[in-house]
């Protein structure tokens, strides 16, 4: 029910929102005069944005619209661990939810009802970017308390245009952050020794599926960090986070230190591929170095009160949401791109004396409780989930000062078809992406009957019993 609610909130904020202004929407291409100091060349990076800055004194000595806003994929693990490193017991064990092996995208192999030490989740989050190790970390603090946290944590330490929707960065509307944010996440998270050694780890054992015998002890597998750069022995490595999404393109935060300076890199929407632009831009950097000046400045780090871990919690009821899949979510994002273009066209076929300015903003609560509301200024008119109300129509301030011209009587009726067919085809966008979401409802119901016939089994004849195993995903 949960999963129809989201959509279905998803979809009316979406489909009644007018297209964003210009200082709402991320730039589609890289700027063609990226900045440096004077006299230094930069090569084509093919990177939307980026920027290279001093880890020690926090200077940011080039880059290419590093303040604009964009989405940032798995690079935003790097302030999950910043914020969970400290406020989460090390040794601490934290028994896995359903939810979090159904978690999308990349997993390292989370298995719900088994448990995980913090210290082994941490490991999977970051060395193979698992998206199911990262909710689980999240659900082990407090699902909707590790996204406020990472959000204040994102403020306190100046990443101040970076906005947390999720622990994983898979693609949420609203959830961004800017080169130089990243940048500075980085830099203050890679302190903690700890995160560290597991960005630095080449491989490390994870818990694998228990045994149906409950004499034979329980064994591990190996996972090894997918870092090129790590794994290609790059001078002076300090560990790196990647990331991919459809919205966010290919992304990607380093450090590396070499002749006692050590910088800090992040790219967002690289072009090409994430190590060789990696790698081209850390070898221009630090080939460069002592010829760039500052350019400018990340900011110093707000103090903090001391933080005292807690045992990570299971069982808890702050939990993640249960997640859509991916042809849900596309479904959603194809509807609503259609309703923008309804709306423009329809502007569009307005005759002069409707027009009337149109303002929408839309608001979002946390994930956690996932309800969104939407108010469309101007017209009077408001949509929000507990119902639909329309005030009358105020028309413009001010009546116009001439009559417009009559339309004739075919320019009447062509225009009427026109509006009849946009919203036939919008009608029909809807119906698919809800029996979209009422197959995945079913397939969900069937699953969880299934589970349930499973553990019957499992509780009359445990030597018998066949065991639920999800494979991890390869894909995010």
């Amino acid at each position: 029910m949960r999963t129809s609610i989201i959509a279905s909130t998803a979809v009316l904020s979406m489909l009644f929102a007018a297209p964003a202004s210009a200082e709402d929407t991320i730039a589609p291409s890289p700027s063609p005069t990226p900045t440096a100091a004077a006299g230094v060349e930069i090569p084509d990076f093919a990177t939307k944005s980026w920027v290279v800055a001093d880890a020690t004194s926090g200077e940011i000595l080039a880059g290419q619209e590093y303040d604009v806003q964009r989405p940032m994929a798995s690079t935003l693990k790097t302030l999950t661990a910043l914020t969970l490193l400290p406020r989460l017991q090390w040794d601490s064990t934290y028994e896995a939810d359903a939810r979090e092996t159904l978690t999308e995208g990349m997993h390292v192999g989370v298995l719900a009802g088994q448990k995980y030490t913090v210290s082994q989740l941490f490991h999977g989050m970051m060395m193979r970017s698992g998206n199911d190790a990262a909710v689980a970390l999240a659900d082990a603090y407090g699902y909707q308390r590790t996204i406020d946290a990472m959000n204040a944590e994102a403020q306190r330490v100046g990443a101040t245009q970076t906005v947390a929707m999720s622990p994983n960065g898979l693609d949420w509307p609203g959830q961004v952050t800017t080169a130089a944010d990243l940048a500075q996440i980085y830099r203050v998270a890679i302190q903690d020794p700890r995160l560290q050694e597991i960005m630095t780890a080449r491989e490390a054992e994870f818990p694998a599926q228990l045994p149906k015998d409950p004499k034979v002890p329980a064994t591990t597998f190996t996972i090894y960090n997918h870092d090129t750069l790590l794994n290609t022995d790059y001078p002076g490595f300090k560990g790196a986070k990647s990331g991919f999404t459809s919205q966010a393109g290919r992304t990607y935060v380093v450090g590396a230190e070499q002749n006692g300076r050590t910088l800090v890199i992040a790219l967002l929407g690289i072009g090409g591929g994430t190590t060789q632009t990696a790698r081209q831009v850390l070898d221009w950097a630090f080939a460069n170095v002592d010829g760039l000046s500052a350019i400018g400045e990340l900011p110093e780090p707000q103090a903090t009160t001391e933080i005292a871990a807690e045992p990570a919690n299971s069982g808890g009821e702050d939990l993640a949401p249960e997640p859509l899949d991916e042809q849900t979510l596309a479904g959603v994002e194809a509807t609503a791109a259609m309703a923008q273009e309804v709306t423009a066209q329809a502007v569009q076929a307005t005759p002069p004396s409707m027009d009337v300015p149109l303002a929408a903003s839309t608001s979002a609560s946390s994930i956690g409780s996932q309800s969104m509301a939407l108010t469309t200024s101007g017209t009077g008119a408001m949509v929000a989930l507990s119902g639909l109300q329309a005030p009358p129509f105020a028309g413009p301030a001010e009546p116009p000062a001439a009559e417009p011209a009559q339309r004739g009587f075919f320019t009447t009726l062509l225009i009427g078809m026109f509006k009849a067919l946009l919203w036939i085809l919008l009608f029909l966008g809807i119906a698919v992406v809800l029996l979209r979401i009422r197959a995945v409802r079913r397939r969900n119901r069937r699953r969880a009957h299934y589970e349930r016939v499973m553990r019957e089994r499992a509780a009359q004849s445990p030597a018998e019993a066949p065991t639920l195993h999800r494979s991890p995903s390869r894909t995010g």
